[in-house]
Order: C-alpha cells, then sequence, then structure tokens
C-alpha cells in the first residue's frame, strides 16, 4: 500500500485539489442562482444585456471549474489512471462539506455513512495500483 501511495502521491494529491476545485466551482454555480435572470431568456426576451449578465454570474464557476479540470490533466501524468480517477470521487465528499456549510444544506446520518465508504474506499484502490 505505501508503495502505491508513493509512487502515486503527487497525482492523488493534485487530484485531491482537483476535486476540490470542481466541487467550489459547482458551489460557485449554485451561488450564483441564475433563475430570475434565465426566466426572461426563457420567456422569449433574448437580450445582449440578459445573456451578459447570465454569463457574469456563471464564469467565476467555470473558472474555477477550468481550473480543477486542468490540474486533474495534469495529475493524470503522475500516477496510474486506475489509481488516480477514484480520488476524484471526493468531490462528492468536499460538495457534501461545501453545502453544509455555505449553504446550510442538512446532512443525514446515512450521508455522513456514505462519505466514510467513499473515503475508505478511496484508501484502498489508491493503495493497490498492482
Amino acid at each position: 500500500m505505501l508503495e502505491s501511495l508513493k509512487r502515486n502521491g503527487k497525482g492523488i494529491i493534485l487530484m485531491l485539489i482537483s476535486a476540490l476545485s470542481l466541487s467550489v466551482g459547482q458551489l460557485l454555480w449554485k451561488l450564483a442562482d441564475v433563475s430570475d435572470l434565465v426566466a426572461p431568456l426563457l420567456a422569449g426576451d433574448i437580450s445582449f444585456a440578459g445573456i451578459w449578465k447570465v454569463f457574469l454570474a456563471v464564469l467565476p464557476g467555470f473558472v474555477v471549474y477550468a481550473v480543477g479540470a486542468l490540474i486533474m490533466t495534469i495529475a493524470l501524468g503522475y500516477g496510474e489512471l486506475s489509481v488516480l480517477q477514484p480520488v476524484n470521487s471526493m468531490s462528492y465528499v468536499f460538495a457534501l462539506i461545501l453545502s453544509a456549510i455555505f449553504l446550510t444544506e442538512r446532512i443525514s446520518w446515512l450521508t455522513i455513512i456514505g462519505i466514510f465508504v467513499i473515503i475508505a474506499g478511496v484508501i484502498m484502490i489508491g493503495g493497490s495500483d498492482k
């Protein structure tokens, strides 16, 4: 297990950073809440100003998400795909934690158990590439 973590360590760390970045990007999209901005567009009131407002509202989320995708691409060069890709599932854990903190969403005990299952799976897969 330690050998796998040493061999894939840099890639695992980069994938964790990527997963966090992807989760933050999604949180920014949620916080943008463009439903009021999109409603006129869906009703046929399409204007450049309306489209621009939607674009500016979601742009920060896209930038952070794109940085996460770039980091993921770089991470894949530092380890085996079969080890690194499952680490990306940590984005679910990060998204749950961020939503509890910033959106005051409730996390049930079943969800907490699921978080621990994901973390245990990532550790087991990350430590057993051969």
